[in-house]
């Protein structure tokens, strides 16, 4: 379960304005703490799902789209905020019309 005051947090703490938009085409495999989960509301394809990460290497705060593997891999998992992920992106094969990922969870010890 999401921490209900998290965005609202991020506001008062000044890391709204932040958050960077993640492009696996762009920037790659995403790895680090999920700092919590939101959604926005797409033109042409809706409610889409997100995961706002804090990156390992950097400690930016990432918004990654989630698409329905991932969703499902991320329930699954019975992901959390505090835990450790990393959302490794193969893009398209040939022929295909998605793009393929790898999802890995750890838990974030209690």
């Amino acid at each position: 379960m999401s921490d209900e005051f998290a965005r609202l947090r991020a506001i008062a703490a000044g890391q709204e304005a932040d958050v960077k938009r993640w492009k696996y085409e762009r920037d790659g495999n995403v790895m680090g703490t999920i700092v919590d989960f939101s959604s926005m509301n797409h033109q042409t394809y809706g409610e889409q799902q997100m995961v706002i990460v804090k990156l390992a290497d950097t400690g930016e705060l990432v918004s990654a789209f989630l698409n329905g593997w991932l969703q499902e891999g991320m329930r699954l998992n019975k992901a959390k905020v505090g835990d450790r992920i990393l959302i490794k992106f193969f893009g398209m094969r040939p022929g295909e019309r998605f793009n393929r990922f790898h999802l890995e969870i750890e838990k974030a010890q209690p």
